[in-house]
């Protein structure tokens, strides 16, 4: 499915990928893929298919999400921000991402925070795991709503409690009502929560960092022996507490105290909209 692109920068219908014949912005291509970001200079500057941080591939068809596999199935034109290595492949899917790294499979390099497409162009759109690597989550939210249709879906996946990752930057976590208010201008919010479609792993991250923390502490033999000591207790009680952790999660999110509990703590929120 191919949706008409406009110029990021003044939203005139764009002719040719290389710039903007209305206000004159320029543009360029990477590896065959057009970077519609406007005065961002040197193209190269978004390719990170060799100075980027790893990523994990994914299928986002695969990945039990209702709304994206409801989305996909009802053909309608489908916008992803922050693809990154989505290797699921359907016509009715623009993948866009700020960078190139390697493997990507995209369509389009653009900023979220302004982009390429006219408005009420796409059906359903959604990101994972974007909005705490955008600078400006707000201006995301109201550029999904723009090219959003009236009564189109918007879904979201933001990380809450979780340490500093990703590359190049990581600006903002949110809660459940945060990420909701983003989205209540533009939007009816059907559902905020924590969200069961991040991995239980990233629940242990802090639990692992905790450990570095205690484990020079351990090694350092200028330090008391009693502190030695007890460093290297709570690094055996981090570990196991990390694997008790893994093993039970499903079931103690199931039980409804659990579940109370976990939302206070669960590694990601997410909330779907739709658009006024």
């Amino acid at each position: 499915m191919k949706v008409p692109t406009v110029c990021p920068k003044c939203h005139a219908a764009l002719v040719d990928v290389d710039g903007c014949a209305a206000c004159g912005a320029a543009f360029g291509v990477l590896d065959g893929v057009p970077v519609l970001i406007a005065d961002d200079g040197d193209p190269a500057a978004r390719d990170l298919r060799v100075s980027g941080g790893a990523l994990p591939t994914y299928d986002c068809a695969g990945m039990g999400i209702p709304c994206i596999d409801e989305a996909l199935a009802s053909g309608g034109a489908i916008l992803e921000l922050g693809a990154g290595l989505d290797v699921h492949e359907a016509p009715n899917v623009v993948k866009t991402d700020a960078y190139m790294y390697a493997g990507a499979r995209l369509d389009l390099v653009a900023d979220a925070h302004a982009l390429p497409f006219a408005d009420a162009s796409f059906d359903f759109v959604f990101s994972l795991a974007v909005f705490e690597h955008l600078h400006s989550p707000w201006i995301a939210a109201r550029e999904m709503a723009r090219v959003l249709k009236p009564g189109g879906k918007a879904y979201t996946l933001c990380a809450f409690l979780q340490p500093l990752h990703g590359y190049p930057d990581h600006y903002f976590n949110a809660t459940e009502s945060g990420l909701a208010r983003l989205f209540s201008d533009d939007f009816v919010v059907d559902h905020a929560g924590p969200s069961r479609h991040c991995p239980h792993r990233e629940s242990l991250v802090p639990l692992h960092r905790m450990r570095e923390m205690a484990a020079p502490v351990r090694s350092d033999r200028s330090a008391p022996l009693r502190t030695r000591i007890r460093a290297w207790r709570l690094e055996h009680a981090l570990r196991r507490a990390q694997h008790e952790l893994f093993q039970i999660a499903d079931t103690a999110i199931a039980h409804p105290d659990g579940y109370a509990a976990w939302r206070q703590i669960a590694p990601a929120v997410e909330v779907l909209a739709t658009r006024r």
